[in-house]
């Protein structure tokens, strides 16, 4: 390693130390690891963003011919609904207050970019609350959504460096790339936060191994405010502070 190399390694080593809280020889055995991570190479990204990608038409053209709903965007906060909806992770969320009232959110995953990186969003298209529940709009149990995603290792103040302990993804492609597919972000204990089919476009595929962290996924929204269509980062950072976004990094694996 050249001495300009190394002075650098020691650099970053602080600052992560430094931003994560860690001390500075666990900081530097972690950018030492960083460093020798292989990442896509120029051509490889190139290659993927000039692959056709069109999810629409492959839903249309494929029985039973349907288009998800969160595809299309046409709604920009979650609405309640009598049962859960098709093409989407019914995720149960148990009341804060209450534990044994249980609301179903329907969850969709949808790529987007933080900066320069790839990273994830999901969130509700609907949400249905118990029957017999005063409990009926979606503040309440967006809030109980977020502090049992707290409780798994999210968080909101800001978007660490480091993987959150215990998180995996896992990607089974589809047939071919405009198609769905598998989507599996899970946590060691069991905890799933989404198991179901979702267009990935091969770009962002390509990218979810730039950063040997892994991706940043972001969950909301958790009040008032709804998930914006980019992510922008100084919006962003007034979301995490008002806790209408959680975030965690997580690892992928692409199959």
């Amino acid at each position: 390693m050249s001495k300009h190399a190394h002075t650098a390694l020691k650099e970053t080593a602080r600052v992560l130390a430094d931003e994560e809280d860690l001390a500075y020889g666990q900081a530097h055995r972690i950018v030492k690891r960083w460093a020798t991570h292989e990442a896509p190479t120029d051509d490889q990204l190139r290659a993927a963003d000039e692959t056709p990608y069109d999810p629409g038409s492959h839903y249309a053209m494929t029985p039973p011919s349907e288009t998800p709903g969160w595809l299309k965007r046409t709604v920009d906060y979650p609405v309640c609904a009598d049962a859960p909806a098709p093409y989407c992770y019914a995720r149960p969320v148990p009341s804060v207050a209450d534990p044994e009232q249980k609301a179903v959110l329907s969850l969709f995953a949808r790529t987007a970019f933080y900066g320069p990186e790839a990273a994830l969003i999901v969130e509700p298209l609907t949400y249905t609350p118990p029957a017999d529940t005063r409990r009926g709009a979606y503040g309440h149990w967006g809030h109980s959504w977020m502090v049992q995603l707290y409780d798994q290792g999210f968080r909101y103040d800001r978007v660490s460096r480091l993987a959150a302990p215990g998180w995996a993804a896992t990607v089974t492609r589809g047939p071919e790339p405009s198609a769905p597919c598998r989507l599996r972000l899970a946590h060691v204990d069991g905890y799933v936060l989404f198991d179901e089919d979702t267009p990935l476009p091969p770009g962002w595929l390509a990218r979810v191994g730039v950063h040997p962290e892994g991706v940043p996924i972001f969950c909301g929204p958790g009040a008032g405010l709804p998930v914006p269509p980019s992510l922008e980062q100084n919006e962003v950072g007034i979301m995490l502070e008002s806790a209408d976004l959680i975030v965690a990094r997580v690892p992928f694996t692409v199959a």
